[in-house]
């Protein structure tokens, strides 16, 4: 009764308070000011804090067109527009009560800002400057003078992250896994583009021809991205249009010259060449954003074939006796429609879809003559469909409120030639609340709250596990995520950001079925991960940042249920592997300096991560001992137990003009220590009746040091321009990967007792144990604002090296690129 009566209570309370508004507001009519924001170049500008200072009424933000409408109280009133990176400016007028009034506003750079913007740290538009964590970011120019093909290339410039066989690895937070499981979330625009099933990357895919600047958090990022932003996040954005339409087409061709080592050529005086073209269109019409873009591309491939007898029926003659190649054809569109009747309404489709033809091949012949052809069964032929739609709608709201609905259906079909063709559907769907508070007793803070869902249906003989293989059947797995967020972020006497948020990730996942009727298993697990940070303005361009997240990241279907052999590696499942988390925490200092018209950074940290359950692709006796599967000996995912890296890492970034001559400059050096905390853990498995700990199976288990991580890497790429001409170098060192699987080492003598050809690995690896620079350079030549040429030479020295065990990296190419804008 007496919570009755205390329900009625404040319902009357809340009606008498209500009416009491009402009433109050309306015995003045309020004014209405409206216009358009821009900078000075006329492009408008999103999300610009508008505000009548000392005013009751809440601000607003300005419109993805740089509309505004701000409702204030009659009178004489300062109203305020400001926005990160610009010069503030309070305006004073006079308005009546009722009156419309339109002004137009525009913002002038801060010279005093660093002026690189980003979007992936707080999911909201920030100055890299004031940010908590480290972040990289990869500008377009790069992209586009390299003559990059595919965006894995150009990631390989990007300080702290390397890219091995496909694998993104960042602060050595993850080594080889063969393609299961990443440790960093690939995002574009915002939306996950790894492979439902495997958790793998497919970087042909991603368009190269309509990027607006890559951007990587170094570091656990769960919070915000979930399981696979263990070690960080590498979100790819792409570009909208602005007001004056553009046009770009990209002609290209180039050649792969001659190895140092003439014995290993093999494709005598046809040196292998690849060709392409890449397009982008963007234009407003009306009220409708247009993107449309696309590549096709063809790549004969330095990897030769195989040396077989083309009479043998268990090898593909396609794939065997060509070698690597690609063959290529994408499209993809972005369209985003802005209504006038509801204003800071937007909704939108982008959409992307990708054919493709390919070889790869996962082991060289060896390491002489052979290194640049294929090992007997390694080469696998793929056709390719990739496709993924994402419609989104996006509001933002009178008062600071910003909701977005994002959705991706995400297709991918390899159909490959060895019976491990594959194929994944994920469905992902994300709704986000955002809210800026532009005055009150919360100005400056900036709430982001979200929830989201993920299912993905993986089908293939490869997903088998551990059910019986005398059918030749294709089994199918599903994965669940749903997940719910918040991030609190607010900055202090315009000189301390503080932040902080939490997530909740539950995740199942079914054992294999060949039938949707059969009974199936479901491992189900929820956890919650924290984080928090600050940053510190100590001077006008100083800033001191610390912050400290965890990070969690279940298994994917191909970890636990993948079975299948490429050559002689056999590879098992492990349906009992365990989720994997960590912490990570970092200090660091930003520096920002002006040299004439040249501004930019110095940023140097320290970091340490520690992961708890660390899931690696290990060595061991899983099989029977059947000499046609290699003695039961090969690969599966294991936990090795508690694991750390620790480091520092430097960069080095700039952009502007000193005098005449434009210089643009990306650079950093990276020092980490991987090491396992637990070596001697033994793992289910045993060798010899003794059990297969990490350091029993490591080449090198001094200091304990994890397995596929180089512990030195430097990168360095800098353009300078004058004129019409522009010259860029780039540098890149990795230093000697220190420790992999014994077993590479030991292969030749397993394979010397089968009688089939020896890799030569052992020795190749005590033969170049001291790292390795690759240098690029390019000549790029503009005959005018539409028309330019670009020279590229990769692998300028044409070194002889491999980031992985038994892959031989391209030799020199020499490439020439036709750029046409109108």
């Amino acid at each position: 009764m007496q919570l009755f009566t205390n329900r009625r209570t404040l319902s009357l309370f809340a009606i008498f308070f209500a009416l009491s508004t009402v009433i109050v507001s309306a015995q003045v009519e309020r004014a209405k000011l409206r216009g358009k924001i821009t900078d000075e170049k006329g492009e408008p500008l999103v999300s610009v804090a508008v505000f009548a200072r000392g005013s009751e009424t809440a601000g607003v933000v300005s419109s993805v067109e740089g509309e505004y409408l701000l409702t204030l109280m009659p009178g004489s009133r300062v109203v305020v527009f400001q926005q990160i990176g610009f010069v503030t400016r309070e305006l004073e007028l006079s308005i009546n009560p009722g009156e419309e009034r339109r002004m137009d506003v525009v913002l002038k750079s801060s010279s005093t800002e660093l002026k690189t913007f980003v979007t992936t740290a707080g999911k909201y538009e920030q100055n890299i400057e004031q940010l908590t964590v480290s972040m990289e970011v990869l500008k377009p120019n790069i992209i586009e003078n390299k003559n990059t093909t595919s965006i894995d290339d150009a990631l390989q410039q990007v300080p702290g992250m390397t890219i091995v066989d496909s694998e993104p690895q960042i602060r050595s937070g993850s080594g080889y896994s063969f393609g299961a499981g990443s440790r960093v979330m690939i995002l574009v625009d915002d939306l996950p583009i790894l492979s439902g099933d495997a958790g793998r990357p497919s970087w042909g895919f991603i368009p190269v021809e309509n990027i607006e600047q890559v951007e990587v958090i170094k570091g656990a990022s769960s919070v915000l991205y979930g399981s696979a932003a263990l070690s960080g996040v590498l979100n790819i954005r792409t570009a909208y249009p602005r007001d004056v339409p553009q046009t770009k087409i990209s002609l290209f061709s180039g050649v792969y010259n001659n190895p140092r080592n003439r014995e290993a050529i093999y494709w005598g005086d046809n040196n292998p060449t690849y060709t392409g073209v890449n397009f982008f269109h963007s234009r407003k019409i009306g009220n409708l954003d247009l993107v449309v873009g696309g590549n096709f591309f063809n790549d004969n491939g330095f990897k030769g074939p195989a040396p077989i007898d083309i009479s043998d029926t268990t090898f593909n003659p396609l794939a065997e006796q060509r070698g690597e190649f690609e063959n290529r054809g994408r499209l993809n569109m972005n369209l985003r429609y802005r209504f006038k009747k509801v204003e800071g309404l937007s909704v939108g489709l982008n959409a992307n879809a990708m054919l493709s033809r390919s070889t790869g091949a996962l082991l060289w012949l060896n390491a002489d003559s052979g290194m640049y052809r294929a090992y007997p069964g390694s080469l696998t032929l793929t056709l390719q469909t990739a496709a993924y739609v994402d419609p989104f709608v996006q509001y933002l709201g009178k008062k600071g409120y910003r909701h977005v609905l994002r959705n991706r259906w995400f297709h991918l079909d390899n159909n490959n030639d060895n019976n491990q063709s594959n194929r994944s559907n994920l469905f992902f769907s994300e709704y986000q609340l955002q809210k800026r508070y532009e005055n009150g007793p919360f100005k400056g803070l900036i709430l982001t709250a979200g929830a989201l869902h993920s299912y993905t249906r993986g089908v293939s003989e490869l997903y088998k596990g551990n059910l019986s293989d005398t059918l030749n059947l294709q089994a199918f797995s599903d994965n669940r995520n749903i997940a719910a967020y918040l991030q609190l972020e607010r900055t202090f006497w315009e000189r301390l950001t503080l932040s902080a948020g939490a997530r909740y990730e539950h995740f199942s996942i079914s054992s294999p079925r060949y039938n949707q009727n059969d009974s199936a298993t479901f491992t189900r697990e929820g956890r919650p991960v924290f984080r928090a940070g600050m940053n510190l303005k100590l001077h006008k361009a100083t800033f001191f940042r610390a912050s400290f997240g965890q990070g969690y990241r279940f298994p994917t279907i191909a970890e636990k249920f993948i079975r299948t052999q490429v050559g002689p590696i056999q590879i098992y499942p492990n349906d009992s592997i365990r989720s994997e988390s960590s912490f990570n925490a970092e200090a660091g200092i930003k520096q920002g300096f002006k040299i004439g018209g040249f501004q930019g950074y110095l940023d140097v940290v320290y970091f340490l991560q520690q992961f708890e359950d660390n899931i690696e692709f290990n060595f061991g006796l899983f099989g029977p001992l059947d000499p046609a599967q290699f003695f039961g000996l090969g690969f599966a995912s294991l936990n090795i137990g508690r694991t750390r890296v620790s480091g520092w890492d430097a960069s080095l970034v700039g952009q502007g003009k000193i005098g005449k001559t434009g210089i643009a400059l990306l650079s950093g050096y990276t020092y980490t220590l991987p090491v396992a905390l637990e070596p001697q853990l033994g793992y289910p498995v045993e060798l010899s009746g003794k059990p297969v700990t990490y350091a029993t199976s490591s080449s090198d288990s001094t200091d304990n040091i994890l397995k596929y991580r180089f512990q030195h890497l430097f990168k360095t790429d800098i353009e300078v321009s004058r004129g019409k001409w522009a010259i860029g170098f780039s540098a890149r060192y990795n230093s000697f990967m220190r420790n992999v699987d014994k077993i590479f080492e030991d292969l030749d003598d397993f394979l010397g007792l089968l009688g089939q050809p020896q890799p030569g690995l052992k020795a190749y690896r005590q033969a170049n144990n001291q790292g390795v620079w690759v240098l690029d350079a390019r000549v790029v030549f503009n005959a005018s604002e539409t028309v330019g040429l670009v020279f590229v030479v990769n692998n300028l020295m044409n070194k002889e090296y491999a980031l992985r065990p038994m892959a031989i990296e391209s030799p020199r190419t020499t490439a020439i690129q036709l750029n046409v804008k109108f």
